[in-house]
């Protein structure tokens, strides 16, 4: 920077001497003799050419400075370029080494999935087995999957449901599914004398009962299939409302929908009401079907509630069945059998089992009929609901023995 300040006075100087009129004279001053004036150019010639000197002196240092300052950058420049080259190879050389351990990597884990692949393929043929398998020394074969057996009764029976080939379970159940299936689609029809109708009818009322929507979804299709009219299955699902309430059958009516849908058939179904939406509609249908499930003494119902909540008798007669028994679909005996096996099922309503068990008598479900109904449920409901609804019915119909 200083010679640069330097070079600025030097150029500053010159174009002041540059500016002065030659020959002029300053104001005020006396002409000089002509000798004197000669003399006077002649050191002001030499005066002028030491400038000029000077400045190109000053000019060459400057160009000389910037020559210097463009080597030293340039010379930087080239150390950076030859350092970020050498980054450059190192990081290309340590992508390289990643890809080749990925790629060993990939390749490890390929041929590994071909000798599981095949072992699992040499498993399913059988080739690995202790008959005729060439299986290496210290090599252990690979079991072969679980074949369910089927009694010849319970494929029969699936077959005639036309479900279950394409089950999850059978692939990571196959033990289970063969014995659930060989006791709930052998034993039991083989034990239990039920028309088809009868028993898928029980099984949808029974699942509702128990809450059991998935096995309900896959039992549904199979009801479908051996014959069971969409008009009965909505009927089940309509009437479980007054015995299990909104909450618990609202999915279940979405699923029979849904199944319904993907079998074909054009919903809404045809109506199945007989009463009018008027209360005195309602109340006649409602005492009629009361008076078929439990005699005579069923008449004037409606006015025999309880002092503090006469409304639930009300409702009993004109809702519960004024606006479900009523309907067609189901036979009133059939009714009843539903909800039997819907308070079986749901369990802690005995005192109503017990008043349900006395209606189905009264329909002509006997004594008999229901303990064939029970024991067909079992695979369902289990053992203790089963024994305690045998209890029931026991008791009910004892006297009948």
């Amino acid at each position: 920077m200083a010679d640069e300040n330097e070079y600025a006075e030097v150029v500053d100087e010159e174009q002041k001497v540059e500016t002065e009129p030659e020959g002029q004279a300053t104001e005020n001053e006396e002409p000089e003799p002509d000798g004197q004036a000669t003399e006077d150019a002649q050191t002001g010639t030499s005066a002028h050419d030491e400038r000029i000197a000077f400045i190109a002196e000053r000019i060459a240092a400057f160009v000389a400075k910037g020559e210097e300052v463009m080597a030293s950058f340039n010379a930087r420049a080239d150390d950076a370029g030859a350092e970020f080259d050498e980054r450059a190879a190192k990081a290309s050389a340590q992508i390289e080494s990643f890809m080749t351990a990925i790629q060993t990597q990939v390749e490890a884990a390929a041929n590994q999935f071909a000798a599981d692949l095949e072992a699992i393929v040499k498993g399913v043929d059988g080739r690995n087995t202790s008959a005729g398998a060439d299986v290496e020394m210290g090599e252990e074969p690979v079991p072969a999957p679980y074949q369910p057996q089927f009694t010849e009764a319970a494929q029969a029976f699936r077959d005639r449901m036309q479900v279950g080939a394409g089950s999850d379970l059978l692939l990571t159940d196959p033990e289970f599914v063969e014995r659930f299936a060989n006791f709930a689609f052998d034993d039991v029809p083989a034990d239990v004398d039920l028309p088809d109708r009868t028993r898928f009818m029980c099984w949808l009322a029974t699942l509702l009962g128990c809450q059991g929507i998935d096995e309900f979804r896959a039992l549904l299709p199979a009801a479908l299939n051996i014959g069971l009219e969409p008009e009965t299955v909505k009927e089940i699902v309509y009437q479980a409302v007054a015995y299990l309430g909104i909450g618990r059958v609202y999915p279940f009516l979405k699923v029979t929908n849904e199944v319904l849908v993907a079998a074909g058939v054009e919903l809404p179904l045809k109506s199945q009401a007989t009463t009018l939406p008027t209360e005195e509609s309602r109340y006649e249908g409602g005492e009629q079907a009361q008076v078929a499930c439990f005699g005579e003494q069923m008449h004037g119902y409606k006015d025999r509630g309880a002092a503090d909540y006469p409304h639930i008798a009300q409702w009993l007669v004109k809702n519960c069945f004024g606006d479900w028994y009523t309907r067609g679909g189901l036979t009133i005996a059939e009714r009843e059998l539903m909800t039997f096996c819907y308070l079986a099922a749901q369990g802690g309503c005995e005192a109503q089992l017990k008043a349900h068990t006395a209606g189905n008598v009264q329909c002509g479900n006997d004594r008999e009929f229901l303990i064939k109904v029970v024991s067909n449920n079992v695979p369902f409901i289990g053992y203790p609901r089963t024994l305690n609804a045998m209890a029931v019915v026991e008791e009910v119909t004892g006297a009948e023995k």
